[in-house]
């Protein structure tokens, strides 16, 4: 009788160190390989705010390449398009994903180093389809002075100003 529970016991602690150990590295594997997400083409040197509709009736759907959704921005910052937010399941859950970002100008296209991100925030009406993503970006070097310039002390989240910030006052 012992030596069946201590058998039971075993397959149980066995069992559940496999289940342990398979969750974590998939976790791993999730965390470290995520799916490509959007390759984004902005025009050189862009600082501002990038307005991005989803599910546009009646828009162009984004394109692929290299397993990336391509998304090209224009000075104006604002996008629409047909496509749906990529980062989420068919069942609604949360999938992370990789953004690749690239500048172009009449000479070509190149990553854009310099490149940093200050923040931004989605929103959907109720009632609608349509999920709209803002986010601001600027240079590694004139971040701090944008925040404090253009998102700062703004209610940029009732009406973020989408386009470069040379055009706005």
């Amino acid at each position: 009788m012992r030596k069946l529970i201590n058998n039971k016991l075993f397959k149980i602690i066995f069992i559940s160190f496999i289940i342990i150990i398979t969750s974590y590295l998939a976790l791993i594997y999730y965390a470290w390989y995520p799916e490509k997400g959007i390759k984004y083409l902005l025009p050189e040197k862009y600082k501002g705010w990038i307005c991005v509709t989803y599910n546009v009736k009646g828009s162009s759907s984004l394109e692929k390449q290299d397993d990336f959704f391509l998304l090209k921005v224009l000075k104006n910052g604002t996008i629409k398009t047909s496509s749906s937010l990529n980062n989420y399941s068919k069942e609604g859950y949360y999938i992370p994903t990789y953004d690749e970002y690239y500048y172009y100008s009449e000479k070509g296209i190149r990553v854009a180093e310099e490149l940093a991100m200050g923040g931004g925030f989605t929103t959907q009406n109720e009632g609608s389809d349509e999920i709209t993503s803002y986010f601001w970006i600027s240079t590694k070097e004139n971040l701090e002075n944008d925040y404090k310039k253009y998102v700062k002390d703004r209610d940029v989240l009732q009406n973020p100003q989408c386009g470069e910030w040379k055009n706005i006052q």
